[in-house]
């Protein structure tokens, strides 16, 4: 699905309340599924002395931390404007996510630095049928988690939410290591050794990490960094403005980021002259209107031009040249 197919099809803004019941949904899911799956992991790995699960365990442990805060940043972002954040604190989001970004990044690297010192020194993984069960336990669960994390945060614009769904997506691919791990890590091919397979594997999996943190960072920044959409959603703005009765011209098209798929828009549209003041100002609210029915427009600010102006006049000229 194209980004403007997104945007079109989330063209409401979410309810307040609607969206804090969803996310503190999704929360309590994440808490209970990490605590579970942490829980069982630091225990069987104390018992069955496997480091590779009591990484995974921590990793877990470290996730109720991050569900937990991310949960905060949504109840702070959803915040409604004040007289020191005229636009909301939607943005808040998106550097909680830059901070999930940048724990992924560090997990990679203490991934990648266990999986070349195994390598190294040719540890050899001992073979356990808990670690085994856990770790196939660990993908299912995860992967639901990841299913609802996304589906969910992109159906309220919750750049936390997504985030968090890829942080699991990566904890899917560690369980997977310890899953290789357990199960052939120990084996060998007559006199050859297959200890190596699973560091491999790991430091394959920690490049993934940072293509996914890199994938977060750019996402949080251009919005941070006040990135336009697409041009097909600018088109867009452009064909629903054109499109409404009295309008002679548009220009100035100018749009930002607020969200995932929400942004705040600012426009120039050229009327008739002889128009009074009170007409200009009801088709300025018929296309405000318009514009956030059909996308998912935040805030819009309409400048009114008479057409022909001098303004319109520099405009065309502009787009001549």
């Amino acid at each position: 699905m194209s980004k403007l197919e997104t945007a079109t099809n989330n063209n409401s803004i979410p309810d307040r309340n609607e969206r804090m019941i969803k996310a503190r949904n999704v929360t309590i899911i994440g808490l209970i599924v990490n605590v579970l799956l942490a829980g069982f992991k630091i225990s069987v790995s104390i018992i069955t002395g496997s480091l590779a699960l009591l990484a995974d365990g921590l990793d877990s442990a470290l996730d109720i931390a991050t569900v937990i805060f991310g949960f905060v940043a949504i109840r702070i972002a959803n915040r409604p404007a004040d007289k020191d954040h005229h636009f909301g604190h939607a943005k808040f989001e998106n550097l909680f996510s830059l901070g999930i970004a940048f724990v992924l990044v560090a997990s990679s690297g203490i991934i990648g630095y266990q999986a070349i010192g195994r390598l190294v020194e040719g540890t050899i993984p001992e073979y356990d049928k808990f670690n085994l069960i856990i770790a196939s336990a660990s993908i299912v669960l995860k992967a639901i988690l990841v299913w609802i994390n996304v589906r969910v945060g992109k159906k309220i614009d919750s750049p936390t939410l997504v985030a968090n769904g890829k942080n699991f997506r990566t904890d899917i691919l560690t369980s997977i290591v310890v899953l290789v791990s357990v199960s052939i890590g120990h084996r060998s091919i007559g006199s050859f050794s297959l200890f190596w397979v699973d560091p491999t594997i790991a430091i394959g999996i920690g490049i993934v990490i940072v293509i996914t943190a890199i994938g977060i960072i750019r996402d949080s920044a251009g919005v941070l960094l006040d990135q336009s959409p697409d041009e097909e959603i600018l088109k867009k703005i452009e064909e629903y403005t054109k499109e409404q009765e009295g309008i002679k011209d548009i220009g100035n098209i100018r749009a930002r980021r607020v969200g995932a798929n929400t942004f705040l828009v600012d426009l120039d549209i050229f009327l008739d002259p002889t128009l009074t003041i009170d007409e200009g100002h009801v088709i300025a609210c018929i296309v405000e209107e318009v514009l956030k029915e059909k996308l998912p427009i935040r805030y819009i600010m309409i400048h009114v031009e008479p057409y022909h102006s001098p303004v319109h006049e520099k405009n065309e000229l502009e787009e001549r040249q």
